[in-house]
């Protein structure tokens, strides 16, 4: 097919906005339905290329495959080595494990099947993963895989008429299974090829049914196309389901905009068409800088977004000019698919075997110098645990010696926050917390092996709590936004009677009786103190620190806004004084302690006050021991 301006200059247009949206530019909210304009501007090229081949009974599967691996794998393949190198020097054990794991699956072309059991792609987890954005390459490959093989079938049972309607069929099923599996399965929705593939067929459809627009048709299709994309950038954002029927409309201002055709103005302009030729290297090296800056706690500082940015133009036109170009090439097509393919599954086999030496022998990784991350248990206090022979993640502790004065009971945030209690008690404490476990008594889970030991290890403190220590004060800490709010898809959510999709205000009325009746039950026999929700930094602090000391050569502290972490935290803190209006108890709020100054702090002066971005460390606890100050 003959090179296309408006076609480049709308893959400018989507590069840009992805690009904007994952270094959280102010007004890009929506930015990433730019990955959907690339699904369709894929389909209409990849269409083309099939059928007009067919009809000059001139394709050949082989060359296709090995324009695609020309296309795709020399850039990728770079990428994802660099990244190797770059972990095995500065990243931690478990963090480099999970690099090749995904450098591994990227260049097989699974990260998004990879990523699909991992969780929402608009999650904080995941954007620690330096390879997340290669999830959109392995649809492509994927659908490049099957697709020709489909259209030359039906193009020689069918002709060209049968392939038209079939594709059209397909489309429209496709269409339907994402927006029926965006309500019910919206992580599948999201990475999988069925529910992505309508977009492609879209764009197939656009070269299938060619429109003869006059000149004035052709400016009126491609505005209405680009204003399409530009609101779907404006008013879109994380929070809405996708892909799901809210694709439509940028994929429908895609299709406006290549069946236009047009040479206007916007087709025209050099610094688009400059951005467009080198849109797929932009596209590979801005999400690594995004990570970095992330992991850093620094994709909030204007200077460094616009140096990150900055260097990926820089880093994408050198890729395109040294990397790129070299590889298309023309050479023979079954030599180039050879080589491609060799090269991809060499590094697949480095990646497996490093894996497999990380794993066995981690004292060969010389690099990252763990030294300065702070322990998650604390020194403050002596510590006699019990082991649970039943459940490895229970934690049932005497801290301190003599009479016991207070009881810990929660998830791993009571264990975390322990020594700001323990602190200013000189006898002893009990802390009974489980990992993921939510303070109640009937609730069904998200995954019910964690439902099942949770349901056992708080009805066995529940029992305890009825016959022994009569009087003695209880503290409850938990990380309670993780189970009441029901609009976040992960592991620990909660939900009741069997009812999974209730609605929000619904939802918030069941968890609050339930969350009430266990508190009130409780507080029957003893004093009872809720403490409100730890703040959550947006990464883990000790290694934000340590990445920023080794390739900034400084430490800028990590932190928080006080009004994001009420807003995060707000359904939880809805519950918590519901609880203690019924049930007479006493709330406790670290904000004054761990928010001064209108930020929750996540480090203080370059040491880390968390474990991770959600427990914190003795250093934390300090900060916070004043809360108990007058609890004894």
């Amino acid at each position: 097919m003959l090179f296309r301006n408006n076609i480049n200059a709308l893959r400018a247009l989507a590069v840009i906005a992805v690009v904007l949206f994952h270094f959280r530019v102010p007004g890009f909210d929506g930015g990433f339905v730019g990955v959907d304009v690339f699904f369709v501007i894929s389909g209409f090229l990849m269409t083309g290329i099939i059928v007009e081949g067919l009809r000059r009974n001139a394709f050949s599967l082989v060359a296709f495959y090995a324009s695609r691996a020309r296309r795709i794998i020399p850039a990728l393949a770079l990428l994802c080595l660099l990244l190797m190198l770059f972990g095995f020097v500065y990243l931690p054990l478990d963090d480099y494990r999970e690099l090749l794991r995904t450098a591994k699956n990227s260049l097989l072309f699974t990260s998004n099947l990879h990523f699909a059991e991992d969780g929402d792609y608009f999650s904080a987890p995941l954007h620690e993963n330096w390879l997340l954005h290669t999830w959109s390459l392995s649809v492509e490959m994927q659908f490049y895989l099957f697709y020709p093989v489909l259209l030359a079938l039906l193009f020689r049972l069918f002709g060209e008429r049968g392939v038209t309607w079939a594709l059209v069929l397909l489309c429209a099923a496709s269409l339907a299974a994402s927006v029926l599996l965006t309500e019910s399965r919206p992580v599948a929705a999201f990475y999988l090829l069925p529910t992505r593939a309508w977009e492609m067929l879209l764009g197939g459809l656009v070269f299938l049914f060619p429109l003869t627009l006059s000149r004035a048709g052709q400016v009126a299709c491609e505005v209405t196309g680009l204003a399409l994309v530009l609101l779907a950038v404006l008013v879109f954002s994380g929070q809405d389901p996708w892909p799901g029927y809210l694709a439509v409309l940028p994929a429908l201002g895609a299709a406006l905009v290549i069946q236009a055709n047009s040479r206007s103005l916007f087709s025209r302009t050099a610094a688009l068409q400059w951005v467009g030729r080198i849109s797929y290297s932009v596209y590979l090296w801005h999400w690594p800088l995004v990570v970095f800056l992330y992991t850093c706690g620094l994709l909030g500082s204007a200077p460094h977004v616009l140096a990150a940015l900055l260097l990926t133009f820089a880093l994408g036109a050198a890729s395109y000019r040294w990397v790129e170009s070299p590889a298309r090439q023309r050479r023979s097509p079954s030599r180039t698919l050879l080589r491609h393919t060799s090269l991809a599954l060499g590094l697949v086999v480095i990646a497996a075997v490093g894996g497999s030496l990380v794993k066995k022998y981690p004292q060969m990784r010389f690099a990252f110098v763990d030294n300065e991350r702070p322990r998650y248990l604390s020194e403050l206090y002596s510590r006699e645990c019990a082991q649970d022979p039943a459940d490895a993640e229970v934690v049932d502790c005497r801290l301190g010696t003599g009479e016991v004065r207070v009881i810990l009971f929660g998830d791993s945030h009571a264990e975390s926050s322990a020594a700001a209690v323990q602190v200013g008690n000189r006898e002893a404490a009990l802390s009974w917390s489980r990992g993921g476990c939510p303070t109640l008594i009937d609730f069904q889970m998200q995954d019910r092996e964690l439902e099942r030991k949770c349901h056992a290890f708080n009805q066995r403190k529940l029992d305890l709590l009825k016959h022994e220590y009569p009087g003695v004060p209880v503290v409850l800490l938990s990380r309670a936004a993780l189970y009441s709010d029901n609009r976040r898809e992960n592991r620990f959510r909660v939900y009741f009677q069997g009812q999974r999709n209730l609605d929000e205000p619904t939802f918030a009325r069941a968890f609050d009786e339930e969350y009430a009746r266990t508190v009130c039950s409780i507080a029957e026999q003893r004093p009872v103190y809720i403490v409100r929700p730890i703040p959550e930094m947006p990464v883990s602090v000790y290694k934000g620190l340590n990445l920023q000391a080794r390739i900034l050569g400084s430490k800028a502290d990590i932190s928080v806004p006080l009004e994001a972490y009420r807003e995060r935290n707000r359904r939880a803190n809805e519950a918590i004084d519901f609880a203690a209006r019924r049930c007479q108890v006493q709330v406790l709020d670290p904000a004054p302690w761990l928010c001064p100054n209108g930020q929750c702090m996540g480090s203080l002066e370059g040491r880390a006050l968390y474990f991770d971005d959600n427990h914190l460390v003795d250093s934390g606890n300090r900060q916070l021991q004043g809360m108990f100050r007058d609890f004894f």
